[in-house]
């Protein structure tokens, strides 16, 4: 017996109390959660569709992959998310776990009353798609959440009257496919400008990671695996390569959680925070972290500071930048960019930025900036990258870990606002600032704008 519901609710009419901030979890279920989940079970559902406590328990057993707990606060259990795989959408094929099985039948997503209306059965099941390794995810529900699961908050698309027969009232089947992917303009507060990013959240292999970044072919795409309830692993893809550090396609990241319902804002309660704060776990670049401010527009990201190595302009640098060259310097292992310093970053010559000669290597890419003194910017920069399938980055975050502590220094100011002047040209604020463990931090802020979503099929 199986039962399959979106969003239920227990009966009674107990209010929840104000308690400020929640903390959402979906963790695995254990043997310790099923008196619980069971309890939550009987009291959502009706006697003749209620799964039975053997039912449950069978169902953790065999497919154990596929059963989440929700709980508030590290201790609270107040609802769960259970599956299993199947090869076809009938009731035979899903009384029984496939773990092979080509699709995978959610049997229940269920809220305990008290919680309903904070958005937690829709982050959580938001959460559970992106983690589960199938890309066709089937369902039931009743009449009165069809609205709620076809309008894209959560993505189903709604098949038709059921052939299930689940109790007395009519169920209608419900079918979702492919991963989730969005297109953010990042640095922009308006779509069209700023520098686009794809992000999708979910981690695959590296050659399937690559091959959607070459489809996608943006200058960046971002690949997230949720750690935590605000914690993210995050890597990135060129069209031809993986990079270190990503500064446009990290703040793209965070606006993308935000804007999907995928970080759980509890909006009640005279305690909450008023500041949001994600935290991207890297490969090679450490912790970064992108905070919003309750109702602002604009996000800040916490970059590691680059310090800038002066060297001397290879002859094919200058030939290429066909200017007076002010300065001209590298930048780490993290960001190993070359930096310039021209009168007028207008004349740049793409096509000699390639660094193929033995003199002059271009790892990842060549920033040139120059000092802006129309106001209101401070200084403006370009980004060419053409050895990552990049003739010039719209607006580049990770490069203003560089500019940043360089114009500070000489221009004696902090903040300041800055301009990347490409064709869909970028606003960012800038400053740097020390850590508490006494390390160089640069904090870039921007606006960024949801475009697009998508499915990869």
């Amino acid at each position: 017996f199986f039962s399959l519901l979106l969003i239920v609710v227990l009966g009674g009419s107990r209010a929840l109390s104000m308690r400020g901030s929640l903390s959402l979890n979906l963790r695995p279920t254990t043997a310790r959660d099923l008196a619980a989940v069971t309890a939550l079970e009987r009291a959502s559902y009706p006697s003749a569709e209620a799964a039975s406590a053997e039912r449950l328990a069978s169902r953790l057993s065999e497919a154990g992959d596929y059963f989440r707990t929700m709980v508030l606060d590290e201790e609270e259990v107040v609802g769960f998310i259970c599956g299993t795989r199947c090869d076809e959408f009938t009731e035979e094929a899903m009384a029984t776990h496939d773990p092979s099985g080509r699709l995978l039948a959610i049997h229940s997503v269920v809220v305990d009353e008290r919680y309903r209306r904070r958005g937690l059965a829709s982050t959580a099941l938001k959460w559970y798609l992106d983690e589960v390794d199938v890309t066709e995810v089937r369902l039931i529900a009743k009449a009165n959440l069809l609205g709620l699961y076809s309008s894209g908050v959560v993505g189903f698309e709604v098949c038709g009257v059921s052939k299930i027969v689940h109790g007395s009232d009519a169920w209608f089947d419900c079918r979702r496919s492919g991963v989730d992917l969005v297109q953010v303009d990042a640095f922009s507060g308006v779509q069209f400008a700023g520098n686009p990013a794809a992000v999708v959240f979910r981690h695959g292999d590296d050659e399937w990671m690559q091959a959607v970044a070459n489809e996608n072919n943006l200058a960046e795409t971002a690949f997230l695996r949720r750690t935590g309830e605000t914690s993210f692993e995050i890597r990135w893809f060129t069209p031809q390569a993986e990079v270190d550090l990503c500064g446009h396609a990290t703040l793209a990241a965070a606006e993308a959680l935000f804007a999907t319902g995928r970080v759980f804002l509890d909006r009640r309660g005279p305690d909450r925070e008023s500041r949001i704060t994600l935290t991207f776990e890297t490969r090679r670049a450490g912790t970064l972290k992108v905070s919003r401010e309750d109702s602002s527009p604009w996000l800040s990201m916490d970059l590691p500071t680059s310090d800038i190595e002066e060297v001397s302009a290879p002859p094919a640098l200058r030939a290429a930048i066909g200017g007076n060259i002010l300065f001209c310097g590298r930048g780490p292992a993290t960001t190993p960019d070359w930096f310039v310093e021209v009168d007028d970053v207008t004349d740049v010559r793409v096509d000699g930025l390639r660094g193929d000669q033995k003199d002059f290597v271009v790892p990842r890419g060549v920033v040139v900036t120059s000092r802006l003194v129309d106001p209101p910017y401070d200084f403006v920069s370009r980004f060419f990258a053409p050895n990552l399938g990049i003739p010039e980055d719209p607006v580049t975050g990770s490069a203003h870990a560089l500019l940043t502590k360089y114009w500070e220094t000489k221009l004696n100011k902090s903040p300041l606002l800055a301009k990347q002047a490409s064709k869909r040209t970028g606003v960012l604020k800038v400053h740097t600032t020390t850590s508490a463990e006494g390390e160089s931090r640069t904090i870039v802020q921007g606006q960024a704008t949801l475009v697009l979503t998508a499915r990869l099929m």
